[in-house]
């Protein structure tokens, strides 16, 4: 049992640790946006834990959700804003406990 428990506590890490960490640019308008609109549903990711395709899917999944639960999806602007910052500070291949990108970050 107390193997078991390490395993999980080991694989849970990374991800409990890239959401705590802070956003790289913290002040432009994307990572402001991304703040603002993301968190008031869910805890953020970190941008580096996804590639920028990834990001795409995600965003594009999560407007689909928005309207599915009524909440004013991102508008083109700030939907914009939002991909572009997490692009830039997307990682080149997935992290090691990042989500897959047919599955949301939201819990």
């Amino acid at each position: 049992m107390g193997r078991a428990l390490i395993g999980v506590a080991l694989l849970v890490l990374p991800l409990v640790a890239a959401c705590s960490t802070p956003l790289p640019d913290p002040q432009s308008a994307g990572a402001q946006i991304y703040q603002v609109r993301c968190a008031g549903c869910h805890p953020l990711y970190a941008p580096r834990l996804l590639t920028a395709a990834m990001w795409q899917v995600q965003v594009d999944r999560m407007q689909r959700e928005m309207l599915r639960r009524a909440v004013n999806p991102l508008t083109e602007q700030e939907q914009y804003l939002v991909l572009s910052y997490l692009k830039a500070h997307a990682a080149e291949t997935p992290e090691l406990g990042a989500p897959a990108s047919s599955a949301s970050p939201a819990p």
